[in-house]
């Protein structure tokens, strides 16, 4: 046999060789972006016209058990998640996220591998529907500094005892106020329902309506008379006006990174009380009913 041939023998044997290692390679990466998932899990990958989703909420909803179970997880960065150690029911499965609207609900068992379509929000007024209630309590604007101490009635409105921006906060909006026992910004919040409108000249009295009502509604309309009462009135039906006439806002949340082990809840979930973040291994943190 010649040189040459023995060369060229050598050399077919080296490019099979390298193309098992490499089709091994590759396959091992193929096997790498998939989701084990188990008999009592659910898990594939979520994807949308932007191709896959990271860091969105993929929630499963069951009513089949002696109580209502919801089990949420956040996909990785490639889209992939992994719902685990369900009860056995049939449940409907879903994709939110910021950035989305909700995906249509697909009906699953556990020991599934459920690949999913995430729908892309067609503008931002969609897309806004589902941030967190405090990207829409930004939007209130509260007195300026220069309020502050406060000249009563006949003044600007807001009470002497105000002495600063900082108590008018604390006393009506945050920690002594509103958001001491309410979800600000939230839909109930932000918008004044027709049924309440119907039976007041403006938003201005639909608020100061709405702060009476229930349980509470002394309290509430106790704590406006304190800071300025109509000043407060004045704050909050500015804000439902301007939320009303279609102003939104300006800044976008962040999507949750999966593995962080963060709880978190996405908007709008209703009677959905907690969610977690995982990767599409084996969780470690897990709802139960």
């Amino acid at each position: 046999m010649s040189k040459r041939a023995v060369n060229a023998g050598i050399a077919i044997v080296v490019a099979a060789v390298l193309a098992v290692s490499l089709a091994g390679l590759l396959a091992g990466q193929t096997k790498s972006e998939t989701v084990r998932v188990g008999n009592t899990d659910l898990g594939g990958v979520v994807t949308s016209s932007n191709g896959p989703e990271a860091g969105v909420w993929v929630i499963a909803e069951t009513t089949d058990l002696p109580t209502k179970f919801v089990k949420i997880v956040v996909t990785d960065d490639r889209g992939r998640y992994l719902l685990p150690e369900l009860p056995k029911a049939n449940y409907s499965v879903w994709v939110r996220g910021y950035g989305l609207v909700d995906s249509p609900k697909v009906k699953a068992t556990p020991g599934k591998t459920l690949d999913l379509k995430a729908v892309v929000a067609p503008d931002k007024k969609a897309a806004v529907e589902y941030y967190p209630a405090l990207y829409w309590f930004s939007l209130l604007q509260v007195p300026p500094k220069s309020d502050f101490p406060g000249t009563g009635p006949t003044g600007n409105g807001i009470a002497p005892g105000v002495k600063s921006q900082g108590q008018w906060i604390r006393d009506i909006v945050n920690t002594d106020g509103c958001t001491g026992c309410h979800q600000m910004g939230d839909k109930a919040t932000r918008e004044i329902p027709q049924s309440i409108l119907s039976k007041t000249a403006n938003s201005k009295a639909a608020w100061d309506l709405r702060i009476k009502a229930g349980q509470a509604g002394g309290g509430m309309s106790a704590r406006f008379d304190q800071v300025g009462r109509q000043r407060a009135l004045a704050m909050y039906a500015d804000w439902s006006d301007r939320v009303a006439h279609g102003e939104l806002p300006s800044a976008a949340p962040s999507r949750p990174q999966a593995g962080s082990g963060t709880w978190s809840s996405p908007s709008g979930t209703g009677p959905i009380r907690k969610s977690i973040c995982m990767t599409p291994s084996r969780a470690t943190r897990i709802i139960r009913p």
